[in-house]
């Protein structure tokens, strides 16, 4: 009996520890816009729940008329809705893919934009490499409508349909139909993806939440009520509870043949780990 009760006592002792950890991982301020640099330090770090995980989709940076057959490797993070092609096309680094990823619900005790990474799947990382060379217009985009469209739209078939997207040279963030009124962008950041001097690009997504760094200095995060809903939120239109998001590799979401772009030659996926970050 003692051998039960002290089982149950450590449970009910690492669940409130879990909320206690994770609270200091989110900003429960309603509507909270922040542009913060430099990134915090200090984090906390529970031990031993880490997802290793990871998808890197390769997209023709193979030389002009090589004929180069480029690698796609799928390890387990998301799913990949459209692939690229396998081979290397005539302008690098303009073969288009789209890729969905589920999160994880946040602990019942917490919810609001969590800025730190928390056990199992709630900060996706998205490392995106860049062509040297060619640059053009929609590079990326990404959202939480599965017809986003670039420039906030998405037939208005979620209210949920936030959206970060790179036209080339700069990276845009575009809110949610929970924000309807202007402005109708969250923050620019201009030559972001400029060509010539940035070749890589970081993005961290987590609820309501992003941060963007590349490697020539940008470290930028924000957070709002009207970014990203990944936490099995309900969506007022037809498009059901949301914990998903939507990647769009040279291309936007919803499949338009006037926004195809090119720039972005590999992408990798991988889960935050609050152990390392």
């Amino acid at each position: 009996m003692r051998i039960v009760f002290g089982g149950v006592a450590f449970l009910v002792l690492f669940w409130a520890t879990e909320c206690v950890i994770e609270r200091v991982a989110v900003d429960n301020i309603e509507g909270s816009f922040e542009l913060l640099e430099p990134w915090p330090t200090a984090s906390p770090k529970p031990q031993g729940c880490c997802d290793n995980s990871s998808t890197t989709v390769y997209l023709g940076a193979g030389k002009i008329g090589s004929g180069v057959v480029d690698s796609i490797t799928y390890g387990g993070v998301g799913q990949v809705v459209v692939a690229p092609g396998s081979i290397s096309p005539l302008v690098p680094c303009s073969l288009r893919a789209l890729l969905k990823v589920t999160f994880d619900k946040l602990p019942s005790c917490i919810d609001g934009c969590l800025r730190y990474p928390l056990c199992g799947k709630r900060m996706l990382r998205v490392d995106l490499e860049l062509s040297p060379t060619n640059r053009s217009y929609f590079m990326f985009d990404i959202g939480d409508s599965v017809s986003n469209d670039g420039y906030g739209g998405d037939y208005s078939d979620q209210t949920n349909d936030a959206e970060i997207d790179a036209v080339f040279p700069n990276v845009y963030v575009r809110p949610s139909d929970h924000c309807p009124d202007p402005p109708r962008l969250l923050a620019t950041y201009t030559d972001a993806v400029k060509l010539g001097s940035v070749n890589r690009i970081t993005l961290f997504i987590s609820n309501e939440h992003i941060r963007i760094t590349n490697d020539q200095g940008l470290n930028q995060i924000l957070c709002h009520k009207c970014l990203f809903a990944l936490n099995g939120q309900p969506d007022p239109s037809v498009g059901g509870v949301n914990q998903d998001i939507y990647i769009a590799l040279n291309r936007v979401i919803a499949d338009r043949a006037d926004r195809y772009g090119f720039g972005v030659c590999s992408a990798r996926l991988s889960w935050v780990c609050p152990e390392s970050y």
